[in-house]
């Protein structure tokens, strides 16, 4: 999963205020999450935050903005300016709000897993007062599940039913365009049985392996939502994405080799600081959060231990939890983040990485 999103966080020095807000009822963030910031800003202000940065994060609330209709929000603001603020495709549980010199960044990362790329279809049939039907084909392309909370635009093509063959041949073949260019690993149709297998036999065999077909009732794509909400969580949540199906095999291939693989939070804590970690993977749910890391101000500075950074950071060296300061050290490396259910793949301390080769220079 690609974390250049939180570049922005890590771009000026902390201390931070972060803070996580649940939507309730319906989920609409324009009506609920304002409402819920007041006791939130008084936590920030009894723990240290100061009044611009607080005003910061008010402002990030702007009930108007797209971004507040998710089932949630995280926020996080520094030294009086809004640092990153971004819907989130689940609520987070409950509302949280810290002050900290490291970003409390790694619920929002997990939330962004598995970060599939798809394409919806639907085919709806309108018949006319006249008697005569016509077949009107939505298409969305979005990636999951932030299309939750960044619904993709919709895309119409429609035809009389007696020339459904031929539009069909040439949605089919922007639907292959498409899925070369985006890169979608699921394409979702649904809709009037005819007009679907038609679409289907004209699509190329490598973009017809991708088709899953479900059954729901087909009506106009509402504004502002995605296209098969419900089915697109049940086929797509806890599912891998093909880039991270690929990195986990070489995990476990170079882990059984004892190759460029390791585990466990202090060698991937090391693996980290050196600078070779390509793609770090975590046990989810986290519990990195109970364990404490030692940060400096580079973001490649990270150990388990204040011993490991001294003496260049000893005036400038602070405790941080441990999936924060991971995370910030792997973002700072350009790495990848890969969320597996602890179920499948227990790692020790819940942690491992897949290294790449070590640049020259660095210092361990």
């Amino acid at each position: 999963m690609d974390l250049s999103f939180l570049s922005p966080l890590y771009a000026r020095p902390g201390p931070f205020a972060c803070v996580y807000l649940e939507a309730t009822g319906d989920g609409d963030g324009r009506r609920t999450l304002p409402a819920r910031w007041t006791p939130v800003r008084d936590e920030l202000v009894a723990e240290g935050a100061d009044v611009a940065t607080v005003g910061a994060l008010g402002h990030g609330m702007t009930p108007d903005d797209p971004a507040m209709s998710g089932r949630g929000m995280a926020l996080f603001a520094a030294h009086g300016r809004l640092a990153l603020a971004e819907p989130l495709p689940e609520r987070p549980g409950s509302d949280r709000a810290t002050v900290a010199f490291v970003p409390d960044a790694m619920p929002l990362a997990l939330q962004h897993a598995p970060d599939i790329p798809y394409t919806a279809v639907q085919v709806r049939r309108v018949h006319e007062p006249d008697g005569v039907s016509r077949l009107v084909a939505e298409t969305q392309t979005g990636r999951w599940p932030l299309a939750r909370v960044a619904p993709p635009e919709s895309e119409v093509r429609q035809a009389a039913a007696g020339e459904w063959r031929q539009e069909a041949r040439a949605l089919a073949a922007e639907l292959a365009a498409g899925t070369d260019r985006f890169g979608s690993e699921v394409l979702v149709l649904a809709g009037d049985r005819w007009g679907c297998s038609v679409l289907r036999e004209a699509m190329p065999p490598r973009l017809r392996e991708r088709v899953v077909r479900i059954v729901v009732e087909a009506e106009p794509v509402e504004p502002g939502r995605p296209m098969f909400e419900e089915e697109l969580g049940h086929l797509l949540d806890g599912r891998l994405s093909s880039s991270d199906k690929h990195q986990l095999d070489r995990f476990l291939e170079e882990r059984a080799r004892h190759g460029e693989a390791v585990e466990g939070l202090a060698a991937t804590t090391r693996a980290l600081r050196a600078g070779t970690v390509a793609v770090l993977l975590v046990d989810t749910p986290s519990e990195l959060d109970r364990e404490r890391l030692w940060v400096g101000a580079a973001t490649s500075r990270v150990g388990t231990t204040r011993e490991e950074l001294e003496p260049l950071e000893a005036s400038a060296c602070w405790s941080a939890p441990a999936d924060a300061a991971v995370l910030r050290a792997l973002v700072g490396e350009g790495g990848e983040l890969l969320a597996m259910p602890r179920g499948e793949l227990p790692l020790r301390d819940g942690i491992g990485a897949l290294l790449r080769g070590r640049p020259s220079g660095r210092d361990a």
